[in-house]
């Protein structure tokens, strides 16, 4: 669904593929300054392109903010450095432009086409971002890099056609139910060939990236996209919410002009939001939101400190 709202590199799987060993953090930023969002970068900040993320109000530098828990082994060591690389980087070069072709051509701003080919490519795109945080091992499309150099035919082939048409089926209802009138309503209905928003936005270290950020003439929306069968568990669903009044604390130089907060349920195709201060209103009950805020952002200064050793 990023796909819809910004033409940006696929963060995390470009991570994931660096983290396994598989290629090289060059090749990786590499890879994400040839994005539309990025491909007009200067030389030295592509290099880097990979760390830096557009927002509303210009750029944003995750070098400058990142957490020692995504980068770095407990000994301080860097991730990328633990695995040998392996000659995978020309074949997963031919493999992410004809991504970049193929989306373009068929998942142009706001029109997520219902086919099999842009499932196979979204689930592939998934199992590399899993691999970010997960162990590669446990992703079916990594065994085929454990005794041989697959080709860009077998690592297309490699998502199970169950879930192909499983994914097909929700990008219809994303269509079909409603859910994407009302994220490009939220938009403020813009024209074609013009970004909806912003793809995974971050606030403040890797681990709090989300969704999507649907920009707006008022503000944004920032949407949380699950996949959840049942939606009446009153506990998760407290979680779900309180994450999204969390991030957007977070964001305490009004980057992304957060005004509206909102969880689209794919499985259902409903997308349901609501405007920030009146949510935070009401999850605090009774409470000073300005207060409650301020203790949060306490709070998790104190946790990040502890996290990375400065505390």
């Amino acid at each position: 669904m990023t796909t819809l709202v910004q033409p940006a590199p696929p963060y995390s799987a470009l991570y994931g593929l660096a983290r396994t060993g598989l290629v090289g953090r060059d090749w990786a930023h590499r890879q994400a300054g040839l994005y539309p969002t990025h491909i007009r970068l200067a030389e030295a900040e592509r290099r880097r392109a990979l760390d830096l993320r557009p927002t509303q109000a210009g750029w944003l530098d995750l070098a400058a903010v990142q957490s020692v828990g995504e980068y770095f082994d407990e000994d301080g060591s860097l991730i990328y450095d633990r695995f040998p690389f392996t000659l995978a980087e020309p074949m997963l070069s031919d493999l992410f432009d004809r991504i970049r072709a193929y989306f373009a051509s068929h998942a142009p701003f706001g029109q997520l086409g219902a086919e099999k080919g842009l499932a196979r490519l979204c689930w592939l795109l998934a199992a590399l971002e899993y691999t970010y945080r997960n162990d590669p091992m446990d992703e079916p499309f990594y065994h085929l890099f454990l005794d041989r150099r697959p080709t860009v035919e077998q690592m297309h082939g490699a998502a199970p056609d169950i879930v192909v048409d499983e994914l097909v089926e929700l990008m219809r209802r994303l269509h079909t139910a409603g859910g994407l009138d009302e994220m490009r309503r939220l938009a403020g209905h813009p024209p074609k060939g013009r970004p909806w928003g912003i793809a995974r936005p971050v606030f403040g270290a890797y681990w709090s990236d989300n969704d999507i950020l649907i920009g707006g003439p008022d503000g944004t929306t920032l949407i949380d996209v699950s996949s959840a069968i049942a939606t009446n568990k009153l506990q998760r669903s407290r979680r779900w919410i309180w994450r999204l009044l969390s991030l957007s604390w977070l964001d305490t130089a009004d980057t992304y002009r957060i005004r509206n907060v909102g969880l689209y349920f794919a499985r259902h195709g409903v997308l349901v939001a609501w405007p920030l201060d009146e949510l935070a209103e009401t999850l605090v009950a009774g409470e000073d939101p300005v207060a409650a805020r301020r203790e949060f952002l306490e709070l998790e200064s104190r946790l990040r400190k502890e996290a990375s050793g400065e505390g």
